[in-house]
């Protein structure tokens, strides 16, 4: 099968070679693997220091790359790339489009057009109610979503949608099965992800200052990287709080990553919007208490008081009082972490196979 992967981010150039993240590296490859012919078709623009959550290199992996270069503007990349993706199209048997985004959007329109067969991978909220997605949702092949509730929805539009399995690093084998949590001596914050304003994280390193100021021992620990890292780095500088904030930058690697993990006591995820994200999965698997935001569908999993606490968007006071409620009640703060290793048992028992897998079975 001719498959052509249109993925909803940028490729980053580095050196000539092209690079994305490696999660969705690693499924280009996996269905590579299992006899397919891949191609893929990207915009690229030049890789920098903060780009670092882009670390898997798909350059020399065999396989196609329809690459359009962004070097300055935005309206003559999109142009061309109206071009380019016509072709792309006509080439392949199978369009597998990563769904929502103005391109993908576009591009699934072109394979109505064409005729040609496509699938979508629904990875987020915005945008997929309109008019015009409901079109493409009803006129695709097959779909797939990152949860349950996206799968709910989309099933009113089209009966052949799934959920895949998440796709993360972490798997069941990884599972911390045991973990007592304390929060009395040391309070040692983490978020995992890109670094870039909407995630909530000025907001999260407001109320590092306000427990600081309490008198807590409180740390925050960044893993990640992206656009708005200078900026982070200067609002910490500015609260006096370089002492107590580490940026550890983009962690590739399962065994480093999981350190970070099982040092630190709390997970925070302040995001403004998401559809799932991966890092709830990781939390969970590592039994570690969760503060999280209940914006996408969040909630679909995420229990307020059981697996995690809720934090309000956009709030500084929200974040501080459930950290404080936590700190409080030493309980509250294990049955969370253990409730959380409880809930991804249960949620991947019935997900043996991954993304890969479930895309090629449907051919």
């Amino acid at each position: 099968m001719k498959i052509l992967l249109v993925n909803n981010t940028i490729f980053y150039e580095d050196d000539k070679e092209l690079f994305l993240n490696k999660e969705t590296g690693n499924f280009f490859i996996k269905l590579k693997e299992l006899g397919n012919e891949i191609s893929a078709f990207q915009i690229s623009q030049l890789k920098t220091d903060k780009d670092t959550f882009a670390n898997f290199r798909i350059s020399n992996q065999n396989i196609h790359i329809y690459e359009v270069k962004r070097r300055k503007g935005r309206i003559l990349p999109f142009l061309k790339s109206f071009f380019v993706i016509q072709k792309a199209i006509l080439r392949n048997d199978f369009i597998y489009v990563f769904y929502p985004g103005p391109i993908c959007k576009v591009i699934s329109l072109l394979c109505i057009l064409y005729r040609k067969p496509f699938g979508l991978y629904v990875r987020g909220e915005q945008g997929i109610s309109t008019r015009v997605s409901e079109f493409i949702l009803k006129r695709a092949a097959s779909i797939f979503t990152i949860s349950p509730k996206f799968t709910a929805t989309i099933f009113e539009y089209n009966k052949k949608v799934n959920t895949i399995r998440p796709m993360i690093g972490f798997s069941e084998v990884d599972l911390v099965t045991s973990r007592r949590i304390t929060l009395i001596e040391k309070i040692e914050l983490l978020y995992v992800g890109r670094l870039v304003y909407d995630k909530g994280l000025f907001e999260l390193i407001d109320a590092l200052e306000v427990l600081v100021k309490k008198g807590r021992n409180v740390f925050l620990n960044l893993v990640g990287g992206g656009t708005d890292y200078d900026n982070l780095l200067n609002h910490v500088k500015e609260k006096g709080l370089i002492d107590r904030v580490k940026f550890h930058g983009m962690i590739s690697e399962k065994e480093d990553l999981e350190k970070v993990y099982k040092s630190c006591n709390v997970f925070v995820l302040p995001t403004y919007h998401e559809g799932f994200p991966r890092v709830l999965y990781e939390a969970m698997i590592m039994r570690i208490p969760i503060l999280t935001t209940f914006v996408g569908t969040i909630n679909f999993l995420m229990i307020d008081g059981y697996n995690c606490l809720e934090i309000m968007p956009k709030s500084v006071v929200s974040i501080v009082e459930n950290i404080e409620k936590l700190l409080n009640d030493p309980i509250l703060s294990q049955n969370i972490a253990d409730n959380g290793g409880n809930t991804i048992i249960k949620y991947l028992s019935d997900k043996k196979i991954d993304h890969a897998e479930q895309l090629n079975s449907q051919f």
